[in-house]
C-alpha cells in the first residue's frame, strides 16, 4: 500500500480575501503563491511550522453557494460550546493566553476547556464563514 501525506485542505467561501486575512492575522497562515485562474479568486497559505500542509481558500461558485446568515450557520446554528463533539480543525499554539487576548481583542465568540488529564487546554470558535476551529496547548510543559 501507498504511504500517503496530507497536501492540503480546501475550504470555499464567498469572500476569498477576508477568510485569508482572518488566517493570516489570527492564525499565522503565511501566503504561498497560487495559480491564477480564470472565473474565480484563490489564495493558498500555509504554517511556518507546517510547510508540507496548504489551506486552500478559494471562491465559491456562484452557481451551487449555500447562503451562511451568521457565525455557527453552517454548522447548524452551533455555539463554540457545542463544538468539540463536530467536525473542526485543531492547531497548537505556544502562547495559549496571548492568542486568547488576540481572539477576545476582535471579539471572537470563544469556548475554553481543558481535558480531562488537566494539562491540554483548548478554545473552540468560529472563522467569519462559520467554520468551526479549534487551538489547543499539549501541555504546560510544551508552552513555550
Amino acid at each position: 500500500m501507498a504511504t500517503l501525506q496530507l497536501n492540503h485542505i480546501a475550504r470555499e467561501t464567498g469572500d476569498v480575501r477576508g477568510l485569508a486575512a482572518f488566517y493570516e492575522e489570527v492564525l499565522g497562515f503565511e501566503r504561498v503563491p497560487a495559480p491564477a485562474y480564470s472565473g474565480f479568486q484563490v489564495a493558498w497559505l500555509r504554517l511556518p511550522g507546517s510547510p508540507d500542509v496548504a489551506l486552500h481558500i478559494i471562491e465559491r461558485d456562484p452557481a451551487v453557494a449555500v447562503a451562511v446568515a451568521a457565525p455557527g450557520a453552517a454548522q447548524g446554528g452551533a455555539t463554540p460550546a457545542q463544538l468539540p463533539r463536530r467536525h473542526h480543525l485543531a492547531f497548537s499554539v505556544a502562547d495559549f493566553d496571548g492568542f486568547l487576548t488576540g481572539l477576545r481583542t476582535r471579539g471572537t465568540q470563544l469556548f475554553e476547556k481543558s481535558q480531562p488529564d488537566g494539562r491540554t487546554r483548548q478554545v473552540f470558535f468560529f472563522d467569519p464563514d462559520g467554520e468551526r476551529a479549534r487551538d489547543s496547548s499539549l501541555s504546560s510543559v510544551l508552552v513555550v
